[in-house]
């Protein structure tokens, strides 16, 4: 079957915000146009390519996407999933503050349900809620001070002390994602998508030329949203974020399947084998749909210790590059990638 290919010559493979905003426009395409949509590249640090069954202008593609823009962000930030970013913040003693950071119990009631929706009718809830909220990694309510232990009489009227409940634990949400100060993530995608909502030509300008905005941090996706007080004209610091290419990226997180080892939050092209985590992604030229990008992001010789000793299996496997973005460090937390590098070949 002859496919139609379009450039996105503003998504670039070896820069993270460019690759995941790329794999975004993969998931809501694929969305809209309800067939086999494909994505390659074509080669290092050049653009990505989206391959469909039918002729598609960059302002044909803009106008599908700006479908996916909320209506109201605030109430729902996440059209394409409803409900899951929208879910009410848990309000136990220390509890987290990001509504996706749930008690474990109940993200394992919410998955059960969201399942049986895929199997009864193709909903696509189960496979978002399982690349947002991670429950192979919990983490107790946080506690705030020692509460002293309850008194109460037993039948014969004797008092003894009440041993307090076991803390809750809760879930962690997706590492792709680096929250700072009050941020969380259903926040930081209505920021994006007000932005958006604010300006459509952000969505089109995500894929032709991007378009800073002044006060917008970019949802700590990319190295250059935070500006630094030498390049501005006043001499402050500003953020500077791209709100079209950061929704179109937070999007791409339903690509990436969620893992931990109860203590650890990560996902299959994750790296914390060095002091700062680290996101691996390879780059082919083959046009691949979703599902063959997922088994890519996750094949082990993507993250092996030796790279050029793979190098063979590597291009078989129909690679041209792989690339690395540290993760920033900043005072309480995380923050933005650093610059992408090419660590293969």
């Amino acid at each position: 079957m002859s496919t139609h290919q379009l450039e996105l010559p503003a998504l670039h493979s070896n820069d993270p915000l460019g690759f995941l905003a790329a794999l975004g426009v993969l998931e809501l395409a694929s969305a809209a146009l309800d067939q086999a949509v494909r994505l390659s590249w074509r080669g290092l640090a050049v653009p990505a390519v989206l391959h469909t069954e039918q002729p598609l202008t960059l302002d044909e593609l803009a106008e599908l996407l700006v479908g996916f823009l909320p209506g109201e962000p605030d109430k729902e930030p996440l059209p394409a999933a409803p409900g899951i970013l929208g879910l009410p913040r848990h309000t136990g003693p220390g509890a987290p503050n990001d509504a996706l950071r749930m008690p474990v119990e109940q993200a394992h009631r919410l998955l059960r349900d969201f399942a049986t929706a895929e199997r009864l009718g193709n909903d696509p809830r189960a496979r978002w809620f399982a690349a947002l909220v991670n429950q192979l990694c919990v983490t107790p309510a946080k506690k705030a001070k020692d509460e002293p232990q309850q008194e109460q009489q037993d039948v014969s009227g004797q008092t003894s002390l009440v041993r307090p409940e076991g803390p809750v634990w809760y879930t962690e949400s997706t590492p792709l994602f680096a929250a700072s100060g009050q941020m969380t993530l259903a926040n930081n995608w209505v920021k994006a998508a007000e932005q958006c909502r604010r300006d459509v030509a952000h969505v089109r300008a995500a894929l032709t030329g991007w378009i800073r905005v002044p006060d917008y941090t970019g949802a700590n996706l990319d190295h250059r949203s935070t500006g630094d007080a030498a390049m501005s004209g006043d001499g402050k610091s500003s953020q500077r974020g791209v709100p079209g290419a950061t929704w179109l990226a937070l999007h791409a997180f339903a690509a990436f399947r969620l893992t931990g080892d109860t203590m650890t939050s990560g996902t299959t092209a994750w790296d914390t084998s060095a002091d700062l985590p680290a996101l691996i992604w390879p780059i082919w030229t083959s046009p691949l749909t979703r599902t063959g990008i997922t088994a890519l992001l996750e094949h082990p010789l993507v993250r092996g210790a030796n790279l050029a000793r793979s190098a063979e299996s590597l291009t078989n496997l129909g690679l041209v590059g792989i690339c690395l973005a540290t993760r920033t460090k900043l005072s309480n937390s995380y923050g933005p990638f650093e610059p992408g590098q090419v660590i293969w070949p």
